[in-house]
């Protein structure tokens, strides 16, 4: 346990003396994770799971299952873990008040730090008012469009939840390559004509790639670096 490694290890006195921000990433993680396993301290298993899933930033694309195969996490911990991550994603949102999808830019800069690093695909909303204002996002569905049903019931209750009157549709292609396929341009015209029955705006479907982006509504590729052009 953390209050059994020696004073000078301890993440708990280290940021109690110097503050939270002097904690290095894995004495920040050691603090969520509080314990080891029988081999490892929680400063050791901290590292083991950073460099199992290729460092900070992959973490907060983490998977329970994932978690729960490192010795020393089990249930109980890695959801622990899995909703202060969420909480951090939240709280990332919350930076951007009043924010103003008005272009498909708007949404690449959103999201692209969170999607750069998954190797799945994942399909995500992000749930505006009538003035198109940021209200919240949540990923709603892990799988390529083409292998996966995206529950047009599911996405449009999620909106309406959260008192949306429109809504940006966003997933990645871990390939890099944006360009929409085929069934995601269906998927986006479905989404289109169920949101107009429900009175409900379908703002853009938005697909990320390795530095680059595709609005399904607009046609048309962009490069991250603006000294290309398409």
């Amino acid at each position: 346990m953390i209050k059994s490694l020696p004073i000078e290890e301890n993440p708990r006195e280290k940021a109690l003396r110097n503050g939270v921000a002097s904690l290095s990433d894995i004495e920040l993680l050691a603090l969520c994770l509080r314990t080891g396993n029988k081999k490892q301290s929680v400063l050791e298993l901290s590292l083991e799971l950073l460099q199992s899933v290729g460092g900070l930033k992959a973490l907060r694309n983490v998977t329970y299952g994932k978690l729960i195969t490192l010795k020393g996490i089990k249930q109980a911990k890695a959801i622990e873990l899995l909703a202060i991550i969420e909480l951090s994603k939240r709280m990332n949102v919350e930076k951007k008040p009043g924010l103003t999808i008005s272009t498909p830019k708007d949404v690449y800069d959103l999201v692209k730090d969170e999607m750069k690093t998954l190797d799945q695909e994942h399909f995500m909303i992000i749930i505006l008012d009538h003035k198109h204002r940021l209200l919240c996002k949540k990923n709603m569905f892990i799988g390529s469009i083409k292998n996966t049903v995206v529950s047009v019931r599911e996405i449009f209750s999620e909106v309406l939840r959260n008192n949306g009157s429109a809504l940006v549709c966003v997933h990645n292609h871990p390939s890099g390559d944006a360009k929409a396929s085929e069934a995601d341009l269906e998927t986006t015209e479905h989404l289109i004509s169920c949101g107009e029955l429900m009175g409900i705006e379908v703002v853009d479907h938005i697909i990320t790639g390795a530095h680059q982006y595709y609005s399904c509504i607009g046609h048309k590729l962009f490069l991250e670096d603006p000294i290309h052009k398409i």
